[in-house]
């Protein structure tokens, strides 16, 4: 699966590139910053998904969507007025993301994307894979069993380390609390975020990398786990 990022600021466009990474390690991303430099991978190279910002240093990024015409575009933008979403709506875009989003959305967004590129790769197309993609929904995430490299042990030392935050957390946090290394926390916290026992948001700092900040979204999940 090849991904291109088209987006100007570089914070935003790491943060996309990690969220990506997440979902697969195997996916090929690549970045440009312009419309003029999108045009020219795209007319160079082959892509399945489009991460699109739509305030771009040369243009409106709706007004690119003319270029993308058989590609699974996904709008990733602060604007929200109902013309801008109408175009992008009217233009096919596969799903249109107003920032800041949490990593949840994100991941919904690439899985619709991928159920629309594999409607594409079809000769003919039945029904249900019509409606899979009009019906889509998130794949449901099984507790019964953890990830590889996930203990359950640790996992519980996490979840009764986050009940004693009483408002949203930080991967450094945790981790200096547990006396675990931060890559370890991370990955724990990955995993609750993708049960849903957790929302991730992404805190965008004047200085230095985003930080995500981490709160409760069900407590029975987590609680259960």
């Amino acid at each position: 699966m090849r991904i291109l990022i088209i987006e100007d600021d570089p914070m935003v466009a790491m943060i996309h590139q990690e969220y990506v990474k997440r979902l697969d390690e195997k996916y090929d991303v690549k970045h440009v910053k312009t419309l003029k430099e999108a045009k020219r991978e795209l007319e160079n190279y082959l892509f399945d998904i489009v991460l699109l910002d739509n305030y771009l240093p040369d243009g409106q990024g709706v007004s690119f969507l003319e270029h993308c015409k058989g590609l699974a575009v996904i709008m990733i933008t602060a604007a929200n007025d109902s013309m801008t979403v109408k175009t992008a709506l009217s233009s096919g875009i596969v799903d249109y993301l107003v920032k800041p989003f949490v990593f949840e959305r994100f991941s919904q967004a690439i899985e619709k994307a991928k159920v629309y590129c594999g409607l594409l790769s079809k000769e003919k197309i039945s029904q249900d894979n019509i409606d899979k993609y009009f019906n889509f929904e998130k794949e449901t995430i099984t507790l019964d069993s953890l990830p590889k490299g996930l203990a359950k042990i640790t996992l519980a030392k996490v979840i009764a380390q986050i009940l004693t935050h009483q408002s949203g957390f930080t991967t450094q946090e945790i981790a200096d609390e547990l006396d675990i290394s931060r890559i370890t926390i991370k990955k724990y916290l990955n995993y609750l975020v993708d049960v849903e026992a957790l929302l991730e948001d992404v805190n965008y700092l004047t200085l230095g990398r985003p930080v995500s900040i981490y709160t409760i979204k069900n407590m029975d999940i987590l609680e259960n786990l």
